[in-house]
């Protein structure tokens, strides 16, 4: 695991905004088949210094030449918080390959009435399908986000960074807090890929962070009832959001 003190997190934030504007410089630091990999114990700093109830904020910086993904606690007013370091993620190549997981549970309710003298007076059968306790993401989706990603990630970011001067590509990510605390207790890490995907509110391409939990325990490798699914896909990338235009 790495960190970074206050200082060099403003400079990494400051590096990131100057290379955005510079398409060579972007190709430097991102490959459209690397990753960034968070860690439990990361998440639970992440957890125990962050204030603001919803979302967690995770920065985008260059530090030492590599694009890195920086874990960003929050005030209850939505400000960073000046901390003795911050935590972060390099962008590298996977190690292994990963597998998205989804379970959907079909339940079955079977409703029978007894009459006071205990004899059956009437019965029915419901079927309810699926039932998800939690917003996941459909595992095709996913692969579909991140392949678009892969194939077309670079060409949007030439786009931005040459059209646009860079202004409009992701400089952080807000992130839903049920997506990093989601199975993380059983995880042993959990992978972060970008994604592309379409957002019918401002009406083109932005990118998003999936996330995909991976287990060494083989018994959690396929997802049960308690663990639906692995992946999650709900970050908003700044810009365009704001903190105040998600709530």
């Amino acid at each position: 695991m790495s960190d970074l003190t206050f200082e060099k997190y403003n400079l990494a934030i400051d590096n990131w905004n100057l290379s955005k504007s510079n398409y060579s410089d972007i190709q430097s630091l991102i490959s459209p088949q690397k990753v960034f990999t968070l860690f439990p114990d990361q998440i639970d700093w992440l957890a125990n210094n962050n204030e603001t109830e919803t979302y967690f904020r995770l920065d985008i910086g260059v530090q030492r030449d590599e694009l890195i993904l920086i874990l960003a606690p929050r005030t209850t007013f939505g400000d960073i918080k000046i901390l003795d370091h911050y935590e972060y993620a390099p962008l590298g190549f996977l190690e292994n390959d990963l597998t998205l997981t989804q379970t959907k549970t079909y339940t079955m309710t079977n409703n029978y009435i007894l009459s006071k003298d205990l004899t059956k007076h009437e019965n029915d059968t419901d079927v309810s399908f699926p039932i998800l306790q939690q917003p996941v993401t459909a595992q095709q989706i996913a692969v579909d986000e991140i392949e678009s990603w892969r194939e077309n990630g670079m060409d949007w970011l030439s786009l931005e960074s040459n059209e646009f001067n860079g202004e409009r590509i992701f400089q952080s990510f807000y992130v839903p807090k049920a997506d990093l605390l989601q199975n993380q207790d059983d995880a042993t890490s959990i992978v972060c890929a970008f994604g592309l995907k379409y957002s019918p509110v401002y009406q083109r391409l932005l990118p998003t962070l999936i996330f995909i939990s991976c287990f060494d325990d083989p018994s959690l490798k396929n997802v049960t009832t308690k663990l639906p699914s692995n992946t999650y896909d709900w970050s908003r990338p700044y810009p365009p959001y704001t903190a105040s235009t998600i709530g």
